[in-house]
Formats: structure tokens, sequence, C-alpha cells
């Protein structure tokens, strides 16, 4: 079968207008109650130092539209089979079996451009991440098919080597200045091809896997297993300094900063001065910006001499983040 039969298909059944429709801000995300303490459950990381800031969030432009997610539906296999997938941790699995780590290599997929059009991607090898602490973390060299010949999805980076994209679930909202802005939601129609060296994949490499658990606790209410899902948005609204939790980067690419959390994910070491505690919505307080001249218009309401206090934990903070 040709995938443009799939597409017409797709179309016709309105799954892609579906995909595209607006959803709540962070839908999906279930931030953990009030709790005093928690740990990582068969999973600690413990990494200590910095990450490098970045403005976009997954990086995959594609002339003047961009990829905001990648239809479950209409999946043409290498053997010429139409199958939906699903996404396990970061694997896609075909509905039809074959969950080996190779049974998509060749596989045609639906991508969904921010201007309603679709494009073609083929996925082109499939790897492991080849750090331990990211085994479980797979890595899609995927293809965008196009008349000048197929591109990487992703690029390359400084030294020409091509970017991998990590398969997540649902999708971002690349608005700005909105209530929707930058926020996951959780849409059941498409998953994200993140690309290595933008923000969504660098939260996940560094340690905010969303399909982690972590076990939760506070006084009087008992224990729960709560998803790193809100950690991981978190990681994303801080990497873009999206003070706001409105979708606006306030910073430039390459500012080091210093986090970590109140899992052991991530530990200070650092004895750098404190930005700003971070929750799935955006900063929760400020202490420094980034960049003194791109203050947040929520800077006011925001700025506090008590932010980056450990025991805000209790109160919902969820990473804390320090700038040199």
């Amino acid at each position: 079968m040709k995938l443009t039969n799939v597409l017409s298909s797709l179309l016709v059944c309105g799954t892609l207008a579906a995909a595209l429709e607006p959803a709540p801000a962070g839908a999906g995300i279930l931030p953990p109650s009030v709790f005093d303490v928690g740990r990582l459950i068969g999973y600690r990381t413990g990494l200590v130092g910095i990450d490098l800031n970045g403005t976009e969030l997954e990086g995959s432009p594609i002339g003047e539209a961009h990829l905001v997610g990648v239809s479950r539906s209409g999946v043409l296999t290498a053997k010429g089979k139409v199958v939906s997938v699903e996404v396990k941790e970061s694997r896609l699995v075909p509905s039809s079996g074959g969950a080996g780590l190779q049974a998509l290599v060749g596989a045609e997929l639906v991508g969904l451009l921010d201007d309603g059009q679709t494009v073609l991607l083929v996925v082109a090898a499939v790897d492991r991440a080849p750090e331990d602490r990211n085994k479980d973390v797979i890595l899609y060299d995927v293809d965008v098919a196009g008349a000048g010949g197929a591109q990487p999805l992703c690029g390359v980076d400084d030294a020409g080597v091509r970017r991998s994209a990590i398969a997540l679930t649902g999708r971002w909202d690349f608005s700005e200045g909105t209530a929707t802005g930058g926020a996951w939601i959780d849409d059941p129609e498409v998953f994200t091809f993140a690309c290595q060296g933008y923000v969504v994949a660098k939260c996940v490499e560094a340690g905010y896997k969303p399909w982690r658990k972590a076990l939760v606790c506070a006084k009087g209410q008992g224990c729960k297993q709560v998803a790193l899902t809100a950690w991981h948005q978190a990681c994303t609204r801080l990497l873009r300094a999206d003070y706001c939790g409105d979708g606006r980067s306030h910073t430039v690419d390459g500012v080091p900063v210093n986090l970590y959390d109140n899992l052991g994910v991530r530990v200070d070491g650092e004895a750098w001065r404190t930005e700003a505690e971070w929750d799935a919505a955006g900063a929760r307080c400020l202490a420094n910006v980034r960049r003194p001249d791109q203050v947040p218009d929520c800077y006011d309401e925001l700025v506090s001499d008590e932010c980056g206090d450990p025991a805000h934990g209790a109160d919902g903070t969820l990473i804390i983040s320090e700038i040199q």
C-alpha cells in the first residue's frame, strides 16, 4: 500500500485534524501532592554538574513549518503492513507485533506540521543510547522524504554528526505568550520525535525520563508512586528559562545552569547563585534571572528572597536552578 493512500485515509477519518486540536495546558501531567520525602524506584543517577540551556523545545523545523507531532496511526512498515504504534518508555512498538528494536527500520510515518500539512518520515536506523545510565533510551535516526532527496529530521551537530531523535508520548504546544505555551499535552493520537541537542531530549538525557517513577511520601498522606512526567516538564521550562510558563524563552543558547531536585536525579554540586524554583507550569519563585536584558513580565510576582530553599520541595517545588 502506498503511503499517499494511508495519508488520504487518515485525512478522511479526521485523525490528523483531531491530533492538532488544542488541549488544556499541561493536560496529562499530574504533579505530586505536597510531599516531604521522595525516592526513585529502582533507578538513581545522582548526577552532579551543569547543563547548557537552550531556547528551542525539540528542534525539527521543516522549511517554514514545524513538526508538531507524528501520527501513531497509518505507519507503513518496510514489509508493507499498515500498523499503528505505541510508545513504551522511549521505544516505538508496532501493533502487528515484532517489538524488537529493529522492527520499524525502514518504516514510513506521517509527520504533522503546524501549518496543517503533512510530511513523510522514514526511520533510517535505531539504536540504544551509548551511556550506561541511558541504556533505556532508544535513539531513532529519522529522514524527511522530499523531492530533493531524504534529509535528516534532526540535522547534524557542529561536528557534522547526525542527530538522533527520542520518541516520547504526546506533544508540546509551541505557542509563545499563551496560557498553553510550552506545555506538554497528553495527546493519544500522536507522539513526539525529540531531537538530541534540544531541550525536550536534553531533559530525558539529564535523567528526567517521564516513564520512570518515584515513591513520594507526605506526612499524614502516606506514599504513592508518581511518574517523572512533571519533573521532565519542569526541566523543559527551566532549560528554556520559561519563567512565566507561557512558552516564552528568556535566555540564549549555551548559557550554563546548575540544576538539582528533590529526588536525587540530580544533586547540587556547585556554589552558584540561586536562579529559580520550578514545577511543570514554570518558575514558582525567582531570585535571579539568567539574562538581565530579558526580564520576564512575571518577575515582580515571582521574585522572592526565600527562593532556593530545598525545604520548598514540601510545597511543590520539583527542581531548583542556579546560575553563575
